[in-house]
């Protein structure tokens, strides 16, 4: 029996024998006196004493006013019984994000582990003075792009996850790439860290739902990827049947982020971007073309979901907040505004999902723009040429 135990014991029968003003007063005292610290040898039957003291006096009291047994009984109850287990987080799979805004913490340690038995993988990251604010994207490859030099890296997988930290720093013994190679979680790498943002892919074996614990004493962040999919207790939005007018097949729609192009060559220029809604769908289209003497390519894009409509402009860092509820970042690596654009770089159609397209960066050949949604949507896009152009089709209800 620990001292801590023991010390809450004798409390609590002492507050049960002081607050029944019931008791005579002598059974209080020979009730106080029983639970009187004593030597190691005489701990146990001295506080077995006490307790049998109050549950007689309970039992003779109970005559006189039934209450008493109801009072007594439900605070030994709520002493004795350990209090009730958090009811578990569910898998979700959608993005999450979460932390602490303006917190500023360091990251010491990353640390994957498998739990087959209960269905999922885990990547712990640890840190010192609190989790800061955090966004998880799921995206359906395991291709990601550093930050900030834009250089692309394949990880281990066919789809990943995009763990980003704001307001971070990184101790010097952190790994830069974890390949514990578990049934989902396959291979965790650094991305970037870079002006205080901190940046890691998760390179996945398949697409799956994922559970997010922000955990204290020690603060750490706990990523739990579900090794199956009978692990997911809340889905993501069901994409809706492909409506296409003219009977052509563009592709399903998907509710993860997307990624593709290529960043070789000369930068492309973007000359138009357009946005309008089509039977089943808002599309956004990012029209480019090759500078003289270049050969025309798609750049690297990627298109990552977000849970809000809030943005960071690029390289500012001063915060945008677009309208909607939900948001699209697209990023364009091998790309700039061409000299000569004249579209507008801040639309708001106001259709029933897209409600705002707004530039957000254009520096050393990163081009950023955002998209403000009114809900969560699933996505489809298309790299298509003559003109080169990459359209993003968000669907609608």
């Amino acid at each position: 029996m620990s001292d801590d135990f023991e010390k809450k014991l004798r409390e609590h029968l002492h507050s049960e024998a002081q607050e029944t003003r019931e008791f005579p007063r002598r059974l209080r005292g020979r009730i106080r006196d029983g639970i009187a610290p004593r030597t190691r040898a005489g701990i146990a039957p001295q506080l077995a004493l006490a307790g049998a003291l109050v549950l007689v006096a309970v039992a003779v009291l109970a005559f006189r006013n039934p209450t008493i047994i109801s009072v007594v009984t439900t605070g030994i109850k709520q002493f004795v019984q350990p209090s009730p287990s958090p009811t578990p987080q569910p898998f979700l799979c959608r993005d999450q994000s979460g932390g602490s805004g303006g917190l500023t913490a360091t990251l010491t340690n990353i640390r994957p582990g498998s739990h087959a038995g209960d269905g999922y993988d885990r990547v712990v990251f640890d840190f010192n003075g609190g989790v800061p604010s955090w966004d998880l994207t799921r995206q359906e490859s395991a291709i990601f792009t550093r930050d900030a030099s834009g250089q692309q890296v394949t990880l281990d997988g066919s789809a990943g996850l995009k763990v980003v930290f704001r307001d971070a720093a990184l101790a010097g013994a952190v790994p830069t790439d974890v390949t514990p190679r578990f049934s989902s979680i396959r291979e965790i790498a650094q991305l970037g860290n870079f002006e205080r943002v901190v940046t890691y892919g998760i390179g996945l074996s398949s697409s799956q739902c994922v559970r997010v614990l922000p955990l204290s004493n020690p603060s750490r962040l706990a990523i739990d990827v579900a090794t199956s999919g009978s692990a997911s207790t809340t889905a993501a939005p069901t994409p809706l049947p492909t409506l296409s007018p003219s009977g052509t097949d563009l592709g399903a729609f998907s509710c993860v982020d997307h990624s593709g192009g290529a960043d070789n060559g000369l930068a492309m220029q973007l000359t138009v971007v357009r946005v309008a809604h089509q039977p089943g769908f808002d599309r956004i289209v990012f029209e480019f073309a090759p500078q003289p003497g270049s050969t025309a390519h798609l750049p690297a894009y990627t298109v990552s979901r977000q849970a809000s409509a809030q943005f960071v402009k690029d390289p500012s860092g001063q915060p945008v907040t677009m309208r909607g509820s939900s948001g699209l970042r697209i990023v364009f690596h091998g790309a700039s505004v061409s000299p000569t654009y004249t579209g507008s770089r801040d639309q708001t159609p106001s259709l029933p999902v897209v409600q705002e397209v707004e530039q957000l960066g254009d520096f050393e050949a990163v081009l950023s723009w955002g998209a403000g949604l009114s809900r969560a949507s699933c996505l489809r896009t298309l790299e298509l040429a003559n003109p080169t152009r990459l359209v993003i089709d968000v669907q609608t209800p």
